[in-house]
């Protein structure tokens, strides 16, 4: 799936995943926040190319890592493809940076 307009990142994918990111993105808009840092970090470094797991996953670790705290870092791992969308969406210079493969249930002109 080749997507060469930032602004169509989000088409077909199913509303009510939607709908739950966009709740759970409001109540915790650090997470994009973050993100975005590191993305930006692994832009300037010199990579044309990187993972939203390997970002998410690094912010699980240095949330492990960082605190002494019983809590858990909670992101739901169908949220991590929709980050990745948003930052691309928001920032049309990360269009090729991440791969974006279709969702579960997302209609594309291959299905």
């Amino acid at each position: 799936m080749i997507i060469t307009d930032h602004k169509k990142v989000f088409e077909n994918i199913d509303p009510s995943l939607l709908a739950k990111f966009r709740e759970f993105h409001a109540a915790n808009p650090h997470i994009y926040k973050e993100f975005r840092e590191n993305a930006l970090i692994l832009k300037r470094s010199g990579r044309s190319k990187s993972s939203a797991w390997l970002i998410i996953n690094k912010m699980r670790w240095d949330f492990e890592i960082s605190t002494n705290s019983n809590n858990e870092f909670k992101i739901s791992n169908d949220f991590i493809a929709l980050y990745s969308r948003l930052l691309i969406f928001r920032d049309a210079s990360f269009l090729g940076f991440f791969t974006l493969k279709p969702m579960k249930g997302q209609i594309t002109e291959e299905n």
